[in-house]
């Protein structure tokens, strides 16, 4: 049975992994990531916004200090959106 909780785990770990995989300059065809950077980052950065949302939750139900990625998720989002996007698209060949 899948939870709640383990499905978020799996969606959020499959977006990050989608997002760095990448193709040897010798290989001609692109997957779908490369194709769509923009989505692939936008992607991530929800994904990231969602993991700290949920985490800084947690955290303040248990009343732990928390880092500046959970008192920030949306910045934090938008980096991880940006970093994402910047490299796939450093590190997709161009034909």
């Amino acid at each position: 049975m899948m939870t709640a909780k383990t499905r978020n785990r799996m969606i959020a770990g499959g977006a990050a992994a989608l997002s760095l995989l990448t193709v040897s300059p010798a290989a001609f065809s692109q997957n779908i990531v490369q194709r769509h950077p923009t989505i692939a980052g936008i992607g991530a950065g929800v994904a990231t916004h969602h993991m700290l949302k949920k985490s800084a939750a947690r955290k303040k139900a248990m009343h732990q200090k928390l880092n500046f990625a959970e008192r920030h998720p949306t910045l934090s989002g938008i980096a991880a959106g940006v970093a994402t996007h910047h490299i796939i698209k450093k590190t997709t060949p161009h034909h």
